[in-house]
Formats: structure tokens, sequence, C-alpha cells
């Protein structure tokens, strides 16, 4: 059986955004949204199947996406996790940029085959369509970044651009820049950090995006 620390993000903001959102350090990028706590790690479960069957699949020596999960749950009010501190050296550093690769191309491969109506179309007029979404996403890879630059308009140019520029903004750190903690908006931050919320803000919306293909997949039926 697997065994995970996992931390509940409970402070206001968190709450204003939807909810608690739970974390798993030892596995940067998987996370999950409830509007309770219990509801968020419940929901984390679910997605932790699907992350740790990309890795596995990749060649990644993580559990298989079948063996029981147990969670040790801690809730806190810091968005910066006490794991966002340690030290990254140069193989994380590389091991990590290969995940951030193989989310983004299960993102693209979800998104590939979709219609050109798809991307305008929402279920009700309070929600995003499929273009913002991903629009929303590729804006992120900005702003954990802290680099802009134009962007092509076309969702899916911008999605690969970005992250490319993102990969290689990451790769040019040196180690005592992947080890700075920087103050940003009253938030501290470091490289860890900042490549943990690209992963999990990326597979909390895949999650989203995925609901949005089913809905209007059923309004076309």
């Amino acid at each position: 059986m697997a065994r995970y620390v996992v931390y509940v993000e409970v402070n206001e903001e968190t709450l204003a955004d939807g909810g608690p959102l739970a974390h798993v350090p030892a596995l940067p990028g998987a996370t999950a949204r409830g509007k309770t706590v219990q509801e968020a790690v419940e929901n984390l479960r679910r997605s932790l199947t699907d992350y740790l069957r990309l890795l596995r699949d990749a060649g990644e020596e993580v559990p298989r996406a079948g063996e029981g999960l147990e969670l040790k749950v801690e809730e806190t009010e810091s968005d910066t996790l006490v794991t966002d501190y340690d030290h990254i050296n140069t193989p994380e550093m590389e091991k990590l940029i290969e995940w951030l690769s193989l989310s983004r191309q299960q993102l693209v491969n979800t998104l590939r085959e979709l219609p050109p109506e798809a991307w305008d179309w929402r279920p009700d007029e309070e929600s995003w369509t499929l273009g913002q979404i991903v629009t929303h996403i590729a804006n992120a890879d900005l702003y954990y970044t802290d680099r802009l630059t134009p962007w092509p308009e076309a969702p899916l140019l911008r999605l690969a651009a970005t992250r490319g520029v993102a990969l290689e903004r990451l790769r040019s750190l040196s180690e005592e820049e992947r080890n700075r903690i920087i103050t940003f908006n009253k938030s501290k931050w470091t490289a860890r950090k900042v490549i943990r919320r690209m992963l999990e803000h990326e597979r909390e919306h895949l999650v989203q995006i995925r609901e949005r293909i089913a809905q209007f997949q059923a309004s076309k039926a």
C-alpha cells in the first residue's frame, strides 16, 4: 500500500476560489478540490489514479494506480507547503520538467480531436468555454514563471508556446535560484512550489476539460 502525506489548503483565498484544495507534495501535480476537506480528499483519491497511471506508463517508479492508498491528511492555512522549501537538485529538476511535459502532452491529446464548434460551446452562461479554460492554463504558465511575451491567439498553439518558455525558464535556473525563497504578493515562492502549482493547476483543469467535453458530446447526441 502506498502512503502519502496530504496537505489540504484552507486559507480564505482558497475557500473563496471554490473550496479546500488538497495537495500531495511527494507527487507534484496530484491535487483536487472539494466543497469540504473530506470531499477534497475523496476527489484526490480519484485524481491520483489517473496521475499515477500517467507517470508509471512513462516509466516513472511510482505505485500502480490500482494499489491501495493510505493518506495522512493535514490542514494548512498557508499556500506555501513546508516541502516547498526542500532543496531541489539538477536531476530532480529534470525529472519534474519531464513531468510537466507529460502532463501537458496528456492535456493536448485530450483536446486534439475536438471539432471547431466545441471550443466556444458552454453548458450555461456562467461556465467557461473550453477555449477560455485552455487560454487560462496557458497564461498561468507565464504567471508561475513570471515571464511575459506576446503569444499566439489559437488556444492549442498558445498552450504549446507558453509551456516551452516556462520549461526553458526553469532549466536556466542556477542552483542558487532553484533554492531561493521569493516573496510575491505576500506569499512565499520557491522553484519547487512553482513546479508543484503548475502541475496541480493543469491537472485540476484537465478534470474540468474532460467534463466539458463530455457535456458537449452529450449535447450533440
